[in-house]
């Protein structure tokens, strides 16, 4: 194992769902680091698209956990076992378990319960659902949104079960299983749709739509359960994501302009505490591009975190919301570790 590279330009990280240590993470030149987070030292690492490629999909299997799915900006999707990866890779390529047909303008990846399909959707008005095992699309399906469809998200217990979100401003849950093809049910929010997630259950959807319109919707028929009534900015670019934290007790939500994480309670919407990320070195705001919940510990996520001045920079920095202290940092071969500033709320 090696210490990571400080120069690791981080676009997109998953925790490993069984190794409480191990973290994906793939970067803008094309690389996915598998880390362990807790020492910054690197596992494996595979880079499969040179330097122009983006990594903008992960996700790891369930069932099979040492096998991940890449997919990368030009479209590429490969599936690797990462023991079966060296730590680094002297030629700078390594070969997939399995290739699967390219997919245009792909942004988001997932494998459904079982381990046998994946789905991708990208910025186009098409979502693929692929074989896992032997990389061949099975269906392609055109024209589900008006408008490009970010993110599609398998459920976490039914296989056939998948939900997309658009920047026509609609969610629509469908049924691979259904002919014809028509969604379950249609949801809309009032800004374009940026991602959605089931809860841990598969009860509720958690929908973020551009400038911090977060709302929970009832999985079964789409009626809104919650809006976390989250203040909006104004700005169309204002990119929102959330996740759910500890099981689907906590949402916690960020926005691309912002340098501030909000945790809401998920059951009455509650706005609990924001987080801020504050930069020490540079002299410039940290602004909130992904994140996640530590599936493991509770109240400790890890967060994307962007800087724009004076350089363009992405780091990777894990919170702990049980720590009583506000200005300690730490640093992990390149993974910064920050303790939570409560700025109330």
């Amino acid at each position: 194992m090696k210490e990571v590279d400080k120069r690791l330009r981080p676009r997109q990280f998953e925790y490993h769902p069984s190794d409480s240590c191990l973290m994906a993470v793939g970067t803008l030149d094309g690389e996915v680091v598998v880390i362990n987070h807790e020492t910054g030292n690197i596992l494996s690492c595979i880079s499969a698209y040179g330097n122009t490629n983006g990594i903008l999909g992960l996700c790891w299997l369930k069932q099979k956990p040492s096998k991940l799915l890449v997919g990368s900006d030009s479209g590429s999707l490969r599936l690797y076992d990462i023991n079966c990866v060296q730590p680094k890779v002297e030629d700078g390529c390594c070969n997939p378990t399995v290739v699967f047909d390219d997919f245009e303008q792909l942004t988001s990846v997932h494998v459904n319960s079982t381990d046998d399909r994946c789905l991708t959707s990208g910025y186009s008005k098409k979502v693929a659902i692929y074989d896992i095992c032997t990389g061949q699309r099975l269906q392609l399906f055109t024209d589900m949104h008006r408008e490009p469809i970010n993110v599609a998200k398998f459920a976490n217990h039914s296989p056939n079960l998948f939900v997309t979100s658009s920047f026509d401003r609609d969610i629509k849950m469908w049924d691979s299983r259904h002919k014809p093809w028509q969604p379950c049910y249609t949801a809309s929010s009032s800004r374009g749709n940026v991602m959605v997630v089931f809860s841990p259950d598969d009860l509720y959807l958690l929908v973020s739509a551009v400038d911090n319109e977060v709302k929970q919707l009832l999985a079964v028929d789409g009626r809104l359960h919650m809006d976390l009534g989250i203040v909006s900015t104004g700005s169309a670019h204002n990119y929102t994501r959330s996740y759910y934290m500890n099981g689907r007790d906590y949402i916690i939500s960020g926005s691309c302009e912002e340098p501030t994480i909000r945790i809401c309670c998920a059951q009455t919407g509650r706005r609990l505490r924001d987080i801020s990320l504050e930069s020490t070195g540079c002299g410039s705001s940290m602004f909130v591009q992904s994140l996640r919940s530590d599936p493991f510990r509770h109240f400790h996520m890890a967060v994307l975190a962007a800087y724009f001045r004076p350089v363009s920079k992405y780091e990777i920095i894990k919170v702990n919301l049980l720590s009583s202290s506000h200005s300690a940092e730490q640093h992990q071969g390149g993974l910064k570790t920050c303790h939570s500033c409560d700025k109330g709320g």
